[in-house]
């Protein structure tokens, strides 16, 4: 029953935490989380060469004719110090290449908890498998038994394949 537990409670765990895209946006909203490709000039690029682009995440504190960004940094020195370094940065909106504001996805989000799940009952047959691999001895102690196997029924099959059917 414990064991139950913990395992939904890591499900929810990723489904909260979840994963994410990022979609391409002309104007972002404020308050939003966003990815900045801002082209990097300097004086001995080739001009037949596409520019090199430095890639910046943050929110977005304001948009006008500049866009307006509250970055975090952190560094970590060692085991126990760890810096934390807030920036807000200015980028003219006729600087970036593209700017992609982050959404959550909750079809990446049960695809991943599914593959976990799935990897974590594979993994328990095995070791159940493992132990009980009748080497020997007689069969009628404990641990004799029908050997586990996993089941996969159509409806489970179709079950999963809806969900991402979108």
């Amino acid at each position: 029953m414990r064991v139950q537990r913990v395992g939904l409670a890591a499900l929810m765990g990723l489904l909260v935490s979840g994963c994410y895209t990022f979609t391409p946006v002309q104007s972002p909203a404020i308050g939003s989380t966003i990815r900045v490709h801002v082209p990097i000039a300097n004086a001995l690029r080739d001009v037949n060469q596409a520019p090199a682009t430095a890639t910046v995440e943050g929110q977005v504190v304001a948009v006008d004719d500049t866009l307006t960004l509250a970055t975090q940094n952190r560094q970590e020195y060692g085991a126990y110090r760890e810096v934390i370094q807030y920036d807000t940065l200015r980028v003219g909106m006729d600087q970036p290449t593209l700017i992609e504001v982050r959404a959550f996805s909750p079809q990446r989000s049960i695809l991943l908890s599914t593959v976990i799940s799935i990897g974590a009952v594979l993994a328990a047959v095995s070791a159940f498998n493992a132990g009980n691999d009748g080497s020997g001895g007689d069969d009628s102690g404990p641990g004799s038994g029908p050997t586990p196997s996993v089941v996969m029924s159509p409806s489970i099959i179709s079950a999963i394949i809806g969900l991402f059917g979108n």
